[in-house]
This record gives C-alpha cells, structure tokens and sequence, in this order.
C-alpha cells in the first residue's frame, strides 16, 4: 500500500488488494491519459476495479485504451467494461461475442459486465455465455434489478423471487459478482420512499459477498454500510470514491455514521 502522509492517525485498516469483499467499483473518468495515472496515485488503494461505463472503450481509441488497461496494471486495479458494449454485441449474434470477449483477453481487460434489465435473454442462455467467458480467464459482474430499460416502478411490478433465481443461476454458472441496479430502489427517488425492504429481500438470503450495490447517493451508500457493515462491495462514480472509503472507515459522509464504524 502506498505511504500515507499521517500514519499516526488510527483510522481502520483496511483488508488489502485483491479484496473479495469491501470492493470499490468506481466509474472511470470520461477523461483519460495523464489524469487517471494522478487520480490513481493518489488513490489507487481504495480503486479495486476501475469501470468504463456506458461506451467509453467501445469510443475510444485503441491506443488510448491500451494506456489506459496498462496504466491500471501497474496500480494493482482490475479493469471492468460496463454493460452496453455487451448489449451491442449481442444484438449482433454469437460470433460478435465471442469476438468482442477475444479482444477484451488480448487487451487485458479483467472484468465484463451483463446486464438483465436492458436486454431480455433466457437464463439458460445467460448461464452459457457466463460460462463461455469465464473459460477465457475474464470475471462476469451480472447486474439485475427492478426497473428493466430504467422504466417506472411499482411495488407490485417487483418480482422478488425471480431476481434470487437469476442470481442463484448465475453465480453456480460461475458469475463473480452479483451487482444491484438501484434504479427503482433509491435512485431518481425521494428518500421517504426508498425500498430498503425490497433490496434486504434480494440480498439478505445470499452470501453478502455474492453482491456489490449501486450507491453513488452519500446518504445511501452511509446506510448500506451501517445496515450490512464496512465491507458491502459498492459501485459509485470516481467522484465519489471519498465519500465511499469515508463511510467504511467511519468518518463520514453522512453524520450519522461518524464514529460508529469498528472492527475485531
């Protein structure tokens, strides 16, 4: 880890990379080049998977891309490509798959994300493309969630037990991590109704570890960690890395966690 500048301060330590649980799944900056080689020496250990959302590595250049892969190696962070690359390439059949996985393995990429609230696909057909792409040696993040294609929620649209067998099914085909969507759940929602029971039945009867968690809200991301503890894997966007590793530690953002954040 890198030398701190008050070591003498007693904050809580944190297990080192590469974490199984307590991850930080932080969305890359638009921006690369030399502003992702600063952000990560200064934070690189708090940074376990670096993810370029939406189509950012299908947009970039490949160089640009490659700089990028190489620049995370050499900080100790995995790389992660967002789901909708996978979209495009499924509507383009089996064979622009398997291509797209080859690249992500001949550039380095580490991790690849699926999501089944964008597209419809059979759960047998998820479990074969799961475990195609990790023959290849690459992590799958399958992402689930209540609110398909970002569309309106109501509790009685919310089909709990379905989202436990996806996961079930996933992660015996051999998925990494289960990542929770939180649209429907608390984003673009006003506190008060916030569906904190919705999310405790689909978490709660598998492994904690299994899951990461969309909370780039402070106020959310504080409550995962006072509700399931400091190492609850959690996704938010590099703005928010701070807040993040705040809460786990026990100072901030949100007050209500101020101190109160311990370990055996």
């Amino acid at each position: 880890m890198n030398k701190k500048t008050f070591e003498t301060l007693h904050f809580l330590k944190r297990i080192k990379k590469p974490r199984e649980i307590g991850i930080n799944y932080v969305r890359a900056p638009v921006m690369v080049g030399k502003c992702i080689e600063d952000y990560l020496e200064a934070y690189s250990d708090m940074v376990d998977i670096f993810k370029l959302s939406g189509k950012q590595a299908a947009q970039m250049s490949e160089k640009s891309l490659t700089d990028f892969i190489s620049t995370c190696k050499k900080f100790n962070v995995m790389i992660a490509i967002g789901n909708p690359v996978m979209d495009v390439a499924l509507i383009g059949g089996q064979e622009v798959v398997n291509k797209y996985i080859e690249k992500c393995v001949s550039i380095g990429v580490d991790i690849v994300e699926i999501s089944s609230i964008s597209r419809s696909i059979d759960d047998d057909e998820m479990c074969e493309l799961i475990k195609y792409i990790s023959s290849k040696g690459i992590k799958v993040i399958n992402e689930i969630g209540v609110a398909y294609a970002h569309s309106k929620v109501d509790d009685n649209s919310i089909f709990i037990k379905r989202l436990l067998n996806q996961s079930k099914k996933f992660l015996n085909a051999g998925t990494w991590k289960i990542l929770l969507e939180s649209e429907g759940l608390t984003e673009n929602m006003s506190k008060e109704n916030y569906r904190w029971n919705i999310i405790d039945n689909i978490i709660s009867p598998l492994e904690l570890s299994n899951f990461m968690v969309e909370a780039d809200d402070q106020d959310v991301l504080s409550k995962y960690i006072e509700i399931y503890g400091p190492n609850i894997n959690m996704m938010v966007d590099h703005t928010r890395l701070l807040k993040m590793e705040d809460a786990r530690l026990g100072y901030g953002p949100s007050q209500f966690l101020w101190g109160k954040v311990v370990k055996y």
